[in-house]
């Protein structure tokens, strides 16, 4: 099933209504957001009962979900303490944590001088079991005040317990700078739905685990600005072959790639795309290398005739085999893998309008230093890749919309973006991947993806487009699978010969590696909670 992630504006409007209806949409948080901190104090401490707790409230509603949560903590016999960092703070939320014998430190602006004050409130903090972040929500300017601030750098060197953000860590602007005054939560429990803020790949270590609260906002996946891929989604995902099909219905890919001076490139790429799945490969480029490709994979075909996609640009192959591929695309909507020094190809105007790349279903795969090289043409001032690394989805969105193309910004923490700003983000595969080479396999992978699903355009329906998500997403299954390859060896070579495993592991219904996809950023990192809460853990 897929995850989307939606921006905090669409889930403060999916609120509304439940607001204005009495739906008592505070407590559902609340309970959840106990239940959490209570499955921590437990796993940590074997009960709730004589664990400290703290929180640290700001003016808004986040606020009032942790003092409400913090009142449910109490009653089960946990000693809360309260530190307000602002004037105010939500009343209700802070008269049942009273109520439930919360002790309550003001370490506002105008106090944050007393030294009393400043030591009583680094005293608890450091004694804490369990640290509740309810400083700022989404609805909050970004950016915490010099006193929060100062307190966080203090208490950071001193920290013992867990840290868990009430909706969002108060201090998530990827831009800020200064990580010894950031909280660098252990949890983030967030309500009604995923934030984009929390997957952008920049804040992955401020973020912790996330657990993701059903309140009943009931959000459509068509107003989501990021859908997030892990194992699970290649397993469901994959195109199997069809009882009935035949080779042209799996699709033809087309392979220029590869040249005199780098072979390995087009047996690489021709490889990858064999193993993939293809019905067929047609390699199209230097004689040569189709030499070494017949030697490797004799089902290869080097003759001219039907192609489904066509995969181009690793290992630079020689211009006049483009200038082939270029007339015979001319005119048709045959979806184009772009790698490598392909990427070169785009962007030498200032429009794609009027090439033969152009009007078709377009995936260009750059690194960040292709990436630079390319929004530099287009943009026409200096793009570095150190620019495009330190704002990985800004860049490659500008790119997609400048171009039209789906964007697959390769990277730990790849990132996908269609023309409309939507943006793929498949789990990180393993470090193996970094390796001369990798990139070709890739580009095989999505060249022959892309091929079985022009296939099945044409032969199932007379509707042969598809919008650009589904391209964006069909690319982020192509990572996925790179990714379980990168899993089973070390070297590029390696990674091609592996695919065949993988793909046959996945049409026959076998294993095909899950258990070792998850890691840093992957689905692991978030979890559901079904119906509105639930009860409070006992």
């Amino acid at each position: 099933m897929s995850v989307f992630a939606y921006p905090s504006e669409t889930i403060r409007e999916a609120e509304k209504p439940l607001l204005e209806a009495d739906i008592p949409l505070m407590a559902r948080a609340a309970r959840a957001l106990a239940n959490s901190a209570a499955a921590m104090l437990k796993a940590d401490h074997g009960q709730v009962t004589g664990t400290r707790v703290s929180v640290l409230a700001g003016p808004g509603n986040n606020a009032g979900d942790a003092l409400f949560a913090a009142a449910t903590l109490g009653r089960r016999g946990a000693a809360v303490m309260v530190i307000t960092l602002f004037d105010r703070t939500h009343d209700d939320g802070l008269a049942a944590a009273r109520s439930a014998g919360a002790q309550v430190i003001a370490f506002t602006s105008a106090e944050s001088e007393a030294d009393a004050a400043r030591a009583d409130a680094l005293r608890e903090l450091s004694r804490a079991h369990l640290v509740l972040d309810g400083i700022l929500g989404t609805g909050e300017r970004r950016g915490l005040p010099d006193h929060i601030c100062s307190l966080i750098a203090d208490w950071a060197p001193h920290r013992t317990g867990r840290l868990i953000a009430v909706d969002v860590p108060s201090d998530l602007d990827p831009n800020h700078t200064g990580a010894e005054k950031r909280l660098h939560v252990d949890r983030t429990v967030t309500f009604g739905g995923l934030k984009t803020e929390l997957v952008d790949p920049r804040v992955d270590g401020f973020t912790g685990t996330i657990d993701v609260i059903d309140i009943g906002l009931g959000l459509d996946p068509s107003s989501a600005t990021a859908e997030l891929l892990d194992h699970d989604d290649l397993v469901t995902g994959f195109p199997r072959p069809d009882a009935t099909g035949h080779k042209y219905s799996r699709g033809v890919t087309g392979v220029l790639a590869g040249s005199e001076d780098y072979p390995g490139a087009g047996m690489l790429t021709t490889t990858s795309a064999v193993n993939t799945g293809a019905g067929m490969v047609r390699y199209l480029g230097s004689p040569l290398v189709a030499e070494y490709v017949l030697g490797l994979h004799p089902e290869v075909v080097n003759a001219s005739g039907r192609i489904d996609s066509v995969v181009l640009g690793p290992g630079d192959p020689e211009t006049e085999f483009v200038q082939n591929v270029a007339e015979a695309l001319t005119g048709n909507r045959t979806p184009v893998v772009v790698d490598a020094g392909g990427i070169d190809m785009i962007g030498r105007a200032e429009s794609m309008a009027g090439t033969w790349l152009a009007d078709r279903p377009l995936i260009i795969t750059p690194h960040a230093a292709e990436l630079a090289r390319l929004l530099s043409r287009l943009l026409g001032e200096i793009i570095t890749a150190g620019r495009i690394g330190a704002n990985p989805m800004r860049w490659a969105q500008r790119a997609a919309e400048l171009t039209g193309a789906i964007v697959l910004l390769k990277g730990h923490h790849t990132v996908i973006a269609a023309p409309d700003g939507h943006v793929v983000l498949p789990a990180p595969g393993p470090g193996t991947l970094a390796t001369a080479g990798s990139g070709d396999v890739l580009a095989g992978i999505l060249g022959t993806l892309a091929a079985i699903t022009a296939a099945h355009g044409r032969y199932d329906s007379d509707d042969r487009t598809r919008p650009p998500r589904e391209w964006a997403r069909l690319a982020g299954l192509g990572v996925l699978l790179h990714n379980e390859a990168g899993r089973r060896a070390v070297t590029a070579s390696g990674f091609a010969d592996a695919l065949a495993e993988v793909v046959g592991e996945l049409i026959h219904g076998t294993d095909a590696g899950g258990s070792a996809s998850s890691g840093p950023g992957s689905r692991s990192r978030y979890c559901w909670s079904t119906g509105v809460g639930g009860s409070l853990i006992q």
